[in-house]
């Protein structure tokens, strides 16, 4: 019997722990086994995470991401989910990702290497507490 979930279901059972449950576990995790500590980090949060993000967090983000990058991190992501994120801001940022979104054709590892400088954005802003990932949808205070 093959054993089901594995590391990108156990990461998605840390987001709903919050930000400091998830930390004491994955430092317990981490003196026992340090290489799945990094593979559940690795994965705790994905660029399909953004879609989570109220308005005000997403500009918030936005003002620390080159937009053009942005716009090519979203190059691989479900349409239905950069449509939300492109309802939520502005018509000028709107058009300043979408020169990353539709521009020249681009290689894979481009896409890739743009994605990761979001994600580490994104996760620093969740380490200091400016953004809160909410797949529930719970209204956040």
């Amino acid at each position: 019997m093959k054993p089901k979930g594995g590391v990108k279901e156990a990461a998605k059972m840390l987001q709903c722990l919050g930000v400091d449950a998830a930390k004491r576990l994955l430092d317990d995790i981490r003196k026992r086994d340090p290489q799945m500590a990094q593979e559940l980090e690795a994965n705790l949060i994905s660029i399909e995470d953004l879609q989570y993000l109220t308005p005000a967090m997403l500009v918030g983000l936005l003002r620390d991401v080159n937009l053009e990058t942005f716009g090519l991190a979203l190059r691989t992501v479900d349409k239905e989910i950069v449509d939300k994120l492109m309802s939520m801001v502005s018509t000028g940022i709107r058009l300043d990702i979408e020169d990353g979104l539709k521009g020249a054709p681009r290689k894979v590892s481009e896409v890739t290497d743009a994605q990761s400088k979001v994600i580490a954005i994104l996760k620093e802003k969740i380490d200091k507490g400016h953004i809160v990932i909410n797949p529930d949808g719970d209204t956040l205070v």
